[in-house]
């Protein structure tokens, strides 16, 4: 689970990339689509069937078996294109990095198997930035005949925005066999196209690798699809006795209705009882891109790429098999281990990294393509800092050398780039910002106890705090919100708020612990008096029945009486919000204590789990009246955000609510992997109602589904142990 087959629509797939590489996904039914690394993040290049069908047209394997008896060839997915025959059906099991494909066919006289991946290594961030595909195919036979066996990869070119000027050539080296795409009219910079890619296979004694370097699959003038597409002139060569023609003219497309194809086959002879592996690769080199790429720094194109997987491939995959398999190795529900493992496909759908070195996630980076926004990365970036500790450390020092010079700190680093951060979405400055990059700052120092970034850090952090405290108007020693201030963005919050002000509390510890360490201590004095007050009158100004009231922008006390007065004048906001307790779910992860009273939180707790948990069935509706209705006054308030769902329910388990908690992600995690069948594009909001997907493509949020592994490291010492493999170093947070 996600287990799929091919009968099923399902709208994603796993995504086979390095970080800031680009992907493409492998579908259920066998195809390869949304492809990014084209520079085309923001507008993936995916199929363009009318009818729906997933799958880009050019890109496929099959495969070939014949013994005495029986010959058959197969394309190895079930939406096939005219004049192929595909396979009956396939079984999919997505567990990212990897995708495991079960090919299932009675005319086929072997078993095939497919497990494609890329290389997803903890803390070793330049092989998990490979620009690259891997794809390992098992042939089993298991009658008592021998059986010759092939196995087809096909490619078409798609360098450059138009087809002129496109050429493919064969290269062989002794580790490696390629058809490399190039393009020779594209104009650098100018084509964000330009660039490069190879499909190879990984030569092996046992294997007979041939080739056909090119050939049309555009079968008619004018149009480029089902109809008009061919893989004839090799399926022809390959379905007859499973080899290829060994053919390359290198020739220059010169007109239109060119779509260049190029394939590669490997055959063995298969005894009796006997399997082989056969790796196929596809790698990229796409540097027009306006700040490059990280991975220019590592390699000069495809032919470089190229020898390194053929050289590697196999410690690649032992290393990112390695750590998956001690995951799925731990006594947990099998779902919270898919749901730990696809919630990081952000790792490659949605990373930026710069040939600067300039690393950063995209919110949703087709429908808000955002470098980095804070506010979600706050929740986020626990998966980052579990797994690529310094690329989190960079990224937060990143928004510190972006501070306002009155220091308030940015919502994110840029639209489509790294280096032009904004302030926010809609124009206010954000209340919640300065607070989690406090947060954020402390947890890099815990995770490494690295005192130069930490005394680096400092006088922005303390920067960042004195900014927010001239937010409060008040005098109360909470930040004063002015509207739609918060990751909440669509929604009015005023005075005082749980959120922001639970959120505020948690970062004075941190700046109380931070200060101690680095042995401030006037600065100490000054924040422990805003804590002691500010504790106070968070309590005194939103507790209320069992919990914390969304917010409260009155100067009276919260009897019966004066809450009628001030609802009328919407001075208060009664909502049981989801996000109330989001400052006690930092604070447990950093260890800091409580920000309020223990009483409270726990009577919080169970009361929003009584109300907000039980409004939907697809996760905690962020606000829900006394009344048990949900507060409809905005989009946000009445349905789900799924990353609520996950931090509430990592707080449950510090509380000692697990079994509430783990039932509440797990509907959740259900409706993206098994209702919506989308476990690798999901959104930040659905539908309270039925589930269905509102806001948020590939949506970056969700990877704090990992603070539910942080949160179990407290109680097992197991899932503790991973979690220090997994950062090579004993440090994890507590």
């Amino acid at each position: 689970m996600p287990i799929y087959t091919s009968d099923q629509n399902v709208k994603s797939g796993v995504p086979l990339g390095g970080l800031g590489a680009g992907k493409m996904e492998i579908l259920p039914h066998g195809g390869l689509d949304h492809f990014t690394f084209l520079n085309s993040l923001h507008r993936p290049v995916c199929s363009s069937d009318l009818s729906g069908r997933k799958g880009i047209l050019g890109f496929h394997f099959g495969i070939f078996a014949a013994t005495k008896k029986k010959r058959v060839a197969k394309l190895l997915e079930t939406n096939v294109p005219v004049g192929c025959s595909g396979i009956s059906s396939i079984v999919f099991d997505g567990k990212y990095p990897f995708a495991h494909l079960d090919y299932k066919d009675d005319e086929l006289p072997v078993r095939c198997e497919l497990e494609a991946f890329s290389p997803l290594i903890p803390q070793d961030e330049k092989r998990s930035g490979t620009p690259a595909a891997i794809f390992r195919f098992k042939i089993t036979n298991p009658t008592s005949q021998t059986a010759a066996v092939s196995l087809l990869a096909c490619g078409r070119n798609i360098i450059g925005d138009w087809m002129v000027g496109r050429f493919n050539q064969v290269h062989e080296t002794p580790e490696c066999l390629c058809v490399n795409f190039f393009n020779k009219k594209t104009q650098g910079a100018a084509d964000p196209l330009s660039g490069e890619m190879a499909l190879g296979v990984v030569k092996d004694k046992k294997l007979v690798c041939t080739y056909l370097g090119e050939w049309n699959m555009q079968s008619r003038p004018f149009v480029f699809d089902r109809n008009g597409f061919s893989l004839q002139e090799a399926w022809t060569a390959f379905s007859r006795d499973g080899m290829l023609p060994n053919t390359n003219t290198e020739r220059v497309v010169a007109s239109e209705s060119v779509q260049l194809g190029g394939a590669l086959a490997a055959q063995t002879v298969l005894k009796p009882k006997t399997s082989v592996t056969i790796t196929f690769f596809w790698t990229w080199f796409f540097p027009a891109y306006a700040e490059g790429k990280m991975y220019e720094n590592w390699f000069r194109g495809v032919h470089d790429l190229s020898l390194y997987i053929s050289k590697n491939a196999a410690g690649l995959y032992a290393a990112t098999r390695g750590w998956v398999k001690d995951l799925l190795g731990l006594k947990m529900d099998a779902w919270i281990k898919d749901a730990l493992l696809n919630n990081l496909y952000p790792f490659s759908s949605g990373s930026h990294w710069t040939k600067r070195e300039r690393f950063g996630f995209f919110e949703a980076p087709e429908i808000c393509p955002l470098l980095g926004t804070l506010d979600v990365r706050f929740f986020a970036s626990v998966a980052l800092a579990m797994f690529f500790t310094q690329l989190d450390l960079k990224e937060i020092t990143q928004f510190a050398e972006a501070q306002r010079p009155q220091g308030y700190v940015p919502h994110d680093l840029g639209n489509k780039r790294s280096d032009l951060p904004s302030n926010s979405t809609n124009g206010l400055l954000w209340k919640d910002l300065n607070a989690k990059f406090i947060l954020l700052v402390w947890r890099g120092y815990l995770l490494t106890g690295d005192e130069a970034f930490l005394k680096r850090m400092y006088p922005f952090v303390k920067k960042a705090f004195y900014w927010l405290a001239a937010t409060d108007k008040n005098k109360d020693f909470l930040p004063d919100s002015e509207g739609a201030d918060t990751t909440f963005d669509l929604w009015q919050l005023y005075g005082v708020t749980a959120y922001t002000g639970g959120v505020f509390l948690a970062a004075l510890l941190a700046l109380e612990k931070m200060g101690m360490h680095l042995q401030d201590e006037e600065f100490v004095r000054e924040v422990k008096n805003w804590l002691k007050n500010g504790r106070a009158q968070f309590e005194k100004k939103l507790w209320h029945k069992g919990y914390f009231i969304a917010y409260n922008d009155s100067k009276k006390d919260l009897s019966e009486q004066q809450l009628s007065h001030q609802l009328r004048f919407q001075k208060v906001n009664i909502s049981c919000t989801a996000s109330q307790l989001v400052g006690q779910w930092i604070a447990h992860l950093l260890g800091l204590g409580y920000i309020v009273s223990p009483e409270k939180v726990k009577k919080a707790l169970a009361t929003i789990f009584e109300l907000n948990g039980s409004a939907s069935r697809y996760g905690v509706v962020n606000a829900v009246l006394p009344s048990g209705e949900k507060d409809k006054s905005n989009g946000h308030a009445e349905n789900v955000w799924i990353s609520m769902t996950y931090i509430l329910a990592a707080l449950a388990i510090y509380e000692g609510m697990e079994k509430e908690g783990c039932a509440l992600a797990r509907k959740a995690w259900d409706n993206v992997s098994m209702n919506a069948l989308n476990a690798w594009n999901q959104p930040d909001m659905v539908s309270s109602v039925d589930g269905s997907f509102m806001f948020g493509d590939h949506y970056m949020r969700n990877m704090s589904f990992w603070a539910f592994a942080i949160a179990y490291a407290h109680k097992r010492k197991d899932v503790s142990a991973f979690l220090k493999r997994i950062r090579n170093d004993e440090r994890i947070l507590f």
